[in-house]
Parts: C-alpha cells; sequence; structure tokens
C-alpha cells in the first residue's frame, strides 16, 4: 500500500473503529508444554553496584544490590545457530514456512531498569544471551498414574551480557553516566522495549523515553544518532523526552508509551515499529503501526492502526509471524491489572492487510496444563502486569516471557519480587 493509500485506509478504520476490532474472538485450547524461571534476584556477575536511587529520585545512602539485577525482559528473540544459517540457504516450498525446531539460546533485551528515569540511574542497559531449558511435559504421558506436580528449577542460563554505551558521543543529550569515557547507557537516558536483530549482528531497539529507535553494533556500541518519530513532519516526543523534561517542549504521548513493539517490516529493509499507546489526538482504541526504511534512516509515511478492545488497554509487544502468511503477526494487548486481579492478558494474529481484523491466538489467563509442569492444578494462568516478550517458533508454538518489574510483586505473590517466566506455549 503507498502511503496516500495507507493514510487513507487509517481514516478507513478510524470512521470504524466504535465497531470494535473485526475478527474472532474465539480460540482453539492452549497447552504450557515447557516452563523455565529465572529467580527474582538474579545479578549479573563482575558488574557495579545498582539501586541507589529512590523512587523520587532521591540518592540513598547505599545501593540496594550489589550487582546489576538481569530482570524487566522486554524482548526476545533466538540467537542464530549455525544449523540454522546452513538451512536458512536451503531451497524451500514456496509459501510453506521451513519447520523449525525451539531454539535453546536466546537474546533478551533488558528494559531500563526499576521502573522510571528517577529510580534507574545506575541501571545499566544490557542484551543478554541467555540459555533456556525448560521443565517439558512429556511427549507421551503415562495414562496408568497420574502425573505428580513438579518443582520448576532455575533453568535459565546467563552466557553472555552485551552493554549498551555510546563512546562515539552520538547520543545528543546528556547522559547520566556522561563522565565514563566508555558512556554506558542507563534506565535514566533511555527505556528499550523491544528488539530486532539484524544479520549482520546488529541491534536496533526501539524506546519508549523518545520515542527513538537506537542501532546498536553486534557489542553494544551505539551506531547512529537516536532516530526521533516524525509523523507529519514534525517530532513526536513522550512525557520522558529529555526536551520535555528539561526545556518543555510540548509531549504528545505518556510517558512510557513510546515504541513497546518492533518487528522486521514486509521488505528486508524496513521495521515495523508499534507505539503502547493512541497518540494525543488519535482515535482512544487505536495504536499506530508505522514503516521505518533502514536504507534510508527515515520513516516511510506508511501507517496502520491496530485496534484495542478497550482504551483502558495497551499492546506490549508486536512480532513478525511467517506462520500465518506473507504480512502476519502477533500482538500482545494487555489490561493494567495483575495477580488474581488479572482479566486480559491476550495474543492475538493480525495480517497488515486486514486491519483492522484481528484473531485471537492465545488467552495468557486460560492455559491448559494436563501434565502439571507449572506444579500446580492443570489450569494456568499467566497473569503478570506486563507480559511483554513473545516469539513463534513453529506453526501454532509461542514462547512467551514476563517483564517482571524487578523488585515490585504482585503477578504471583503479593509480597515477593516476581520471578521472570519462559513458557513454551502449543494453540
Amino acid at each position: 500500500m503507498p502511503a496516500a493509500g495507507a493514510r487513507a485506509a487509517l481514516s478507513v478504520i478510524a470512521a470504524l473503529g466504535f465497531l470494535g476490532a473485526l475478527g474472532s474472538e474465539s480460540s482453539a485450547a492452549t497447552t504450557l508444554t515447557g516452563i523455565a524461571t529465572l529467580p527474582a534476584q538474579t545479578l549479573a556477575p563482575e558488574t557495579p553496584s545498582s539501586g541507589s536511587y529512590a523512587d523520587d529520585g532521591r540518592k540513598l545512602a547505599t545501593p540496594r544490590f550489589e550487582a546489576q539485577p538481569i530482570q524487566g525482559i522486554s524482548a526476545i528473540a533466538p540467537v542464530a545457530s549455525k544449523a540454522a544459517k546452513g538451512a536458512s540457504t536451503k531451497k524451500s516450498t514456496p509459501n510453506k514456512p521451513p519447520k523449525i525446531s525451539t531454539p535453546t539460546e536466546w537474546w533478551a533485551l533488558s528494559d531500563n531498569g526499576f521502573g522510571t528515569r528517577a529510580n534507574s540511574g545506575d541501571y545499566r542497559l544490557a542484551i543478554y544471551r541467555l540459555k533456556i531449558e525448560p521443565v517439558r511435559a512429556p511427549a507421551k504421558p503415562e495414562r496408568r498414574a497420574r502425573p505428580k506436580p513438579r518443582q520448576i528449577a532455575p533453568t535459565v542460563t546467563v552466557l553472555q551480557r552485551i552493554a549498551l554505551r555510546d563512546p562515539d558521543r552520538l547520543f545528543p543529550w546528556p547522559l547520566t553516566l556522561s563522565t565514563d569515557a566508555d558512556r554506558p547507557l542507563t534506565g535514566a537516558d533511555a527505556d528499550p522495549e523491544s528488539l530486532v536483530v539484524m544479520e549482520d549482528g546488529s541491534f536496533w531497539i526501539g524506546d519508549e523515553h523518545g520515542p527513538w529507535l537506537l542501532h546498536f553494533s553486534a557489542d553494544g556500541r551505539l551506531l547512529k544518532a537516536p532516530v526521533e518519530l516524525v509523523p507529519g513532519g514534525s517530532v513526536l516526543r513522550s512525557a520522558a523526552h529529555p526536551e520535555v523534561v528539561n526545556a518543555g517542549k510540548v509531549a504528545r504521548l505518556g510517558a512510557s508509551k513510546g515504541f513497546e513493539g518492533l518487528a522486521r517490516g514486509l521488505r528486508p529493509s524496513t521495521l515495523i515499529a508499534m507505539l503502547e499507546a493512541p497518540i494525543v489526538g488519535d482515535l482512544s482504541t487505536s495504536v499506530r503501526l508505522l514503516e521505518f526504511d533502514l536504507e534510508l534512516r527515515a520513516w516511510t509515511g506508511r501507517e496502520w492502526l491496530y485496534p484495542l478492545d478497550s482504551p483502558d488497554h495497551a499492546v506490549s509487544e508486536i512480532v513478525r509471524d511467517p506462520f500465518s502468511g506473507p504480512d502476519g503477526y502477533l500482538v500482545i494487548e494487555r489490561d493494567a491489572l495483575q495477580g488474581p486481579a488479572a482479566a486480559y492478558k491476550k495474543i492475538f494474529r493480525i495480517r497488515l492487510s486486514r486491519l483492522p481484523e484481528k484473531t485471537l491466538a492465545v488467552d495468557l489467563l486460560n492455559i491448559a496444563d494436563p501434565q502439571k509442569i507449572a506444579g500446580g492444578t492443570d489450569k494456568f494462568r499467566f497473569p503478570f502486569l506486563t507480559t511483554e516478550a513473545l516469539w513463534p517458533t513453529a506453526a501454532g508454538e509461542l514462547v512467551v516471557v514476563n517483564d517482571n518489574n524487578f523488585p515490585a510483586a504482585g503477578g504471583r505473590s503479593s509480597v515477593a519480587p516476581d520471578p521472570t517466566e519462559w513458557i513454551f506455549l502449543r494453540e
């Protein structure tokens, strides 16, 4: 769809907004096939202390943590294996995606730290490479004996930590740790929420503070200045943008409402960036998806609208789904509740050519666990406030991870910090 056609489509969708999403809310039962947990207070070895700031930005007498917590997973992507790279060169049947075995190593993007710019000035942004070895349901469960609940072991191993930094001084606003020659980025500088791994090993990251697109090398060095969002030719800023906070510029997005999702586009040279919430002045139940050209380093003007089921909802991820068509994507839509109060945590399947139609893929609050691999009943809920990471590994096979908002509680316990859970699902 050319840019003019895309804008026309926006008008049509806005006119249909009151009708809600045009699609099916039905979905076959989803089954939990595996789970792995990373304990809440897991610290990265040989990293500086953290948690030196209170929620209001006051400096505390002593840091709360002796190192950097590995937490707040906001996006994942499989680590490309040599076997996968070799398989990608083989011929395959047209329009039929190859069957892919579930990866064991994953890239995991950690978000801005402890929740706000004010309290995250010493949380150093990083991408982790993790080995995930989930507890799995048996392929052929015993029929004679009822399976016993299993204890979930810490089955997430940290293999690598890539610190995100700006030694070349490309970030045009003051950094919290600017006196450090390596200029490490902290949660007060950016809020990384989404991740695309490129063929050359570099990382494109969607940020919420600006909102910005940030391009990092394979070893975490910022390669170019942040890309700002300029719909209609004017810069769109969130309430956390440095020029809003320090210079009084106007914000059209709330704090933490920037680029929540980032995915490969319809063409290899493009990305699709998805905002978490509507822009001020837009329809209250529609979220923009915007196309970015990697070669031109510019927004193409091509846009789509994703329809929320409620103005109180937000989207927390978009990923390309090669198993549901050439323009297929998966989107997480959620409410702002958690634990027993959580009422809406869903994954939808969309096709850009058919928006505002969307089809329910998974209800994360209604998952079958017949083998009780999560150690509870035969029903499993994923009731976290921020479920933000998603990846399809095969047709009907998904991996989902929560952002545990460390050191907050509320998902699994009202008092204990939530762990990071990797769940493996079959639709």
